[in-house]
């Protein structure tokens, strides 16, 4: 997330202490202001990284700038052009002279030393670069922080370790969380990822997407077979467990439960009760309880077939236009895909399902692709085109009854039937992206 200010340019980054208490509500006046010259920048702006909003906004006028905000805590921020980002890390009452010149960067002024060991560290251990593996930049870096006799980076180790840890795990598994959520080339689907057992810091938390970049670790430890899951209720505690921290273990266990409940895993009720004993903050279980009130809506919101219901009558039609029912499958657990051409997160599942499809081969499960695009020839050319012509490629009508009974909603939607057929999830949340989804299907198998 660290990129360095490469125009000739002089920030000057002060914050004015008024007559009040540092931590007033209203937060400390804070100014970020200076000059840019001999660049084509536009604009400057500051923005809270974890949120990645932006605070202010100032065009430029004949070089000039200025920036003011209320800076109520400490926290990192992101001081940005229209063509290049630098992180700060700035406390109230900080003062900080930013020079650049000749491609150097060179600070000075109160809380100056913290930030001026971010932008070093960035620039003599980058993670562009190509003669060192992403696990040897982030010792350089670890190694840069403990042996630091900078009073300010002593000071605030902890936090600069969880950074570095949150910022190295993000470049190895950002790539995987970006297929996900928009798809490109295969290569991006998993990483080989050997320091498994990296100790997790309780401080990783200051960086953004932690959740995510700790979940996909998860999964990498569970292909590689580092961490065993009990069943398919037990995930979450079985993730909850992976981690020694206890205050680093609990956050994570409420956001993995969060995050379910807000996706609306219907099954959520029986993995919270088995990570339930893992909780033992009180705040932390006030935050649980307000986190069931989110499932109760949820279950609310699905206004879909009930668990057990028949589905089996239901038909779709394959690429020759052939009548195909739910019920030509029984005798076999069915995995249900819904998805359409234009929904970039589907598309990215296409090859996760066919590995799991070629893993579970000669099992009794079928995996149905079911199409709800309006135009039946643009998935046949999508699909020809991606040489995904086999008869389990299926398309319902518009406004098809099947997808009004499971409740009609966002995609990619995953949907699994018992082997007559019945319901058994009608929202199924372990995508098969998703390690997860293995252990579930095999459980079901195993019935």
């Amino acid at each position: 997330m660290k990129r360095i200010l490469k125009q000739a340019v002089v920030f000057i980054v002060c914050t004015w202490m008024f007559a009040i208490p540092a931590f007033a509500v209203e937060g400390v006046k804070t100014i970020v202001k200076g000059s840019v010259k001999g660049s084509d920048v536009k604009y400057v702006q500051l923005c809270n990284r974890k949120a990645m909003r932006s605070n202010i906004v100032d065009s430029l006028n004949a070089g000039q700038f200025q920036l003011n905000l209320n800076l109520k805590e400490a926290g990192f921020y992101v001081l940005s052009s229209n063509s290049s980002n630098l992180d700060l890390y700035l406390n109230p009452g900080d003062q900080i002279t930013i020079n650049v010149v000749n491609g150097e960067m060179e600070m000075s002024g109160k809380g100056s030393k913290l930030n001026q060991f971010l932008y070093d560290i960035d620039k003599n251990f980058p993670y562009q670069d190509a003669s060192a593996t992403l696990s040897q930049i982030y010792n350089y870096r670890v190694n840069a922080i403990n042996t630091s006799k900078n009073e300010e980076v002593i000071r605030n180790k902890a936090l600069l370790l969880g950074n570095e840890q949150g910022e190295y795990l993000d470049k190895v598994f950002g790539p995987v969380i970006e297929y996900k959520a928009h798809g490109g080339t295969p290569d991006m689907m998993e990483v080989n990822f050997s320091d498994l057992d990296i100790h997790l810091v309780p401080e990783i938390m200051v960086y953004p997407n932690w959740n995510e970049i700790v979940t996909e670790l998860m999964f990498a430890k569970i292909r590689s077979g580092n961490l065993k899951v009990r069943s398919i209720n037990t995930w979450i505690a079985d993730f909850g467990n992976a981690i020694e921290h206890p205050k680093l273990r609990e956050e994570f266990i409420l956001e993995l439960i969060n995050y379910s409940a807000s996706n609306g895993d219907l099954t959520l009720n029986k993995e919270m009760k088995e990570a339930l004993p893992l909780i033992k903050d009180p705040k932390n279980i006030v935050r649980l309880n307000a986190i069931k009130g989110k499932l109760s809506m949820n279950l609310n919101n699905y206004k879909s077939a009930p668990e057990g219901t028949d589905m089996s009558a239901y038909t779709f039609h394959d690429l020759n236009g052939k009548q195909v029912s739910l019920s030509d499958y029984k005798g076999k657990i069915i995995f249900i895909d819904i998805w359409n051409t234009g929904c970039r997160p589907c598309i990215a599942e296409m090859p996760f399902l066919k590995k799991m499809e070629h893993e579970l081969k000669g099992k009794d499960v079928v995996f149905l692709s079911i199409s709800c695009d309006y135009t039946t020839e643009v998935w046949k050319k999508f699909l020809e085109k991606r040489n995904q012509t086999d008869e389990r490629q299926l398309i319902m009508g518009k406004k098809d009854p099947f997808f009004e009974k499971i409740g009609r909603s966002g995609i990619p939607r995953f949907v699994v039937l018992d082997k007559e057929g019945k319901m058994i999830n009608n929202n199924c949340c372990k995508r098969p992206s998703n390690p997860l989804l293995k252990v579930y299907l095999t459980e079901l198998l195993n019935q």
